[in-house]
């Protein structure tokens, strides 16, 4: 029996929408699975903050809603978007451009999660540009919000067959080191400030040859000088789940 959504009492088709997809965490959850299919292990690595109890709800009053499906897979199944949820992903690209455009002023310290922060980064990777086999990056982020300082240190594994994410450090030889605000990073990164004022600030520092920093700058879409930017909400390629080792 599908259970009973607190409805709007009306019939416009923004309202039906609404009663879906404006719940608390679903825009997220849908956003997560834009990205191609996921375990529910990876969607709550990706929002850590929703309790497993509320990602279970809200992925069933989602496959109810024929938004999502669960698919086989090994060795536990996967959530996908079906063609209902597809027609979502406009939705999400749109609060994402709304985002960048308004939301810039309403970001504050207790956003600032360096776990979204890596994930992101892997997210919006395109293999195609990794030219390095193997290219490991250590971040060494500073100015963390109050409760999160043990998760300073950060390593990102990039090749052009999967991009890995490392809480601890995977045993490999470190090709490049970042050491930044993470605050100034976000920003950058999102296009809010240009990264060439932030190195100048001492905000950003990049140690490591030339010649893989200049890479990584691309890789990791960093703009030179503050302007707009947009993200996608496809995955090129698959990438490996974010691993504790």
């Amino acid at each position: 029996m599908a259970r009973q959504r607190k409805g709007y009492g009306q019939f416009c088709p923004v309202a039906k929408t609404a009663e879906i997809f404006a719940q608390r965490w679903t825009p997220l959850l849908v956003r997560e699975l834009c990205f191609g299919p996921r375990r529910f292990s990876d969607i709550q690595f990706a929002l850590p903050l929703m309790s497993r109890s509320l990602l279970a709800r809200r992925l069933d009053e989602l496959e109810e809603a024929g938004v999502i499906e669960r698919a086989a897979a090994e060795p536990h199944h996967v959530y996908r978007l079906t063609a209902a949820g597809e027609a979502l992903r406009p939705v999400v690209e749109a609060m994402s451009a709304w985002g960048q455009r308004f939301g810039q002023g309403y970001i504050g310290p207790e956003d600032l999660d360096p776990g979204g922060l890596l994930w992101g980064l892997k997210r919006q990777i395109d293999p195609a540009r990794i030219a390095e086999p193997g290219l490991v990056v250590r971040f060494d982020l500073r100015g963390l919000p109050p409760g999160k300082a043990r998760l300073r240190y950060w390593w990102l594994v990039l090749s052009p067959l999967e991009v890995d994410v490392c809480q601890k450090d995977p045993g490999k030889g470190v090709d490049v080191v970042i050491s930044c605000d993470l605050a100034a990073f976000v920003d950058v990164w999102l296009g809010y400030r240009g990264l060439d004022e932030a190195k100048e600030r001492g905000e950003i520092a990049f140690s490591g040859p030339q010649r893989l920093v200049r890479s990584l700058v691309e890789i990791f879409d960093l703009p030179a000088l503050a302007g707009p930017k947009s993200f996608r909400f496809t995955d090129p390629k698959p990438a490996k789940q974010a691993s504790a080792a």
